[in-house]
């Protein structure tokens, strides 16, 4: 799950591949299917994302996958995108990330690198993950700290996890990591089928919240809320420490994503395939999404029209709200009517 996206950041899908089988996972083709095509060669990549770049106005890559590090020309691809002024940060289940991927990380300039951590426990962070990782991720988190590069470490509430994100903040802090992304399950891609096993209520998300506050004051850490969050269903006032943002696709700056094949998405939770950069420009490929997807999916429901929040949540995650929904305008599934 991204962590930190701000509106000048464009987030490319470097490959499909993942040895992980998560069941908070939000990739679209985990439903779908992977395409047959491979993923596009870094020859088309680079320079495709280098137009997208341009034509978006955007200023910061964000490289996430599937796993970016199964990508064996993943560090040619960060080479030939490097330039001036860009920051190029990576999302990676962290447990790849040994001595000689740590050495190139930092040799490029890249950062913060972004492993997941659901649990203090390996059996609850190994469950979540469908794989045994935890004392990998771990070792991967020591080495880009010994080396400088910058972490920051992303959490995923879920029913089965929610009560074990302060130990997670404990661990943080004794192994040094200054900031975590927290983030709730979103109900889409895989994990739309697991909604009802996995999806945290508003109560187990303010709980978190809570600990996040105390981590902020008590510790000096940096929470970061990376999901935008229902105001009326987390209550935000009883944790002023904590940033909480609107959904992008309700402000008008969208977090773009390419994924592996060059297909145009308008959040990295969203399955909605907005236009082929391969075949059209991005300003047609914007002006059809602005009359369509771009237009229907800021929709809120009736009830958010009064509030005082709404300006600030903008109705919290439109994508998830219109999966769990089944439609446009639907509430926030965090939302108990």
């Amino acid at each position: 799950m991204s962590a930190r996206r701000t509106p000048g950041v464009l987030a490319v899908e470097v490959t499909p591949r993942c040895d992980r089988d998560c069941l908070y996972c939000y990739n679209a083709w985990r439903v779908d299917g992977v395409p047959e095509e491979p993923p596009l060669a870094a020859s088309v990549l680079i320079p495709l994302v280098e137009e997208a770049l341009r034509a978006s106005g955007r200023g910061a890559l964000q490289l996430t996958g599937g796993e970016p590090l199964l990508r064996l020309d993943l560090f040619d691809i960060i080479e030939g995108l490097r330039a001036p002024a860009r920051s190029i940060s990576l999302v990676t289940d962290g447990a790849r990330l040994d001595d000689g991927a740590v050495d190139r990380l930092k040799a490029l300039g890249v950062g913060p690198v972004q492993p997941t951590l659901l649990a203090a426990d390996r059996v609850i962070h190994d469950g979540l993950k469908g794989a045994r990782c935890f004392d990998d991720t771990v070792a991967g988190i020591r080495r880009l700290l010994a080396q400088s590069v910058p972490v920051t470490v992303s959490f995923v509430c879920t029913k089965r996890n929610h009560g074990h994100f302060r130990e997670v903040l404990e661990l943080c802090f004794a192994l040094g990591v200054e900031d975590v992304a927290f983030s709730r399950l979103c109900v889409t891609g895989a994990a739309a089928s697991n909604r009802e096993a996995m999806a945290p209520t508003a109560e187990m998300v303010r709980g978190c919240l809570a600990v996040a506050e105390d981590a902020v004051v008590r510790l000096g850490m940096r929470v970061y809320v990376a999901i935008s969050l229902p105001h009326c269903a987390v209550e935000p006032d009883q944790t002023p420490h904590l940033a909480f943002g609107g959904c992008s696709l309700a402000t008008g700056r969208p977090g773009f994503t390419i994924d592996p094949w060059g297909r145009l998405r308008a959040c990295s939770v969203s399955s909605e395939i907005l236009g082929d950069l391969r075949e059209e420009g991005w300003d047609a490929i914007l002006t059809r999404a602005r009359a369509g997807y771009l237009r229907n999916i800021v929709a809120v429901p009736e009830g958010c029209m009064d509030c005082d929040a709404l300006r600030r949540c903008r109705g919290g995650c439109r994508e998830s709200a219109r999966v769990a929904g089944g439609g446009f305008g639907q509430w926030d599934p965090l939302v108990d009517r």
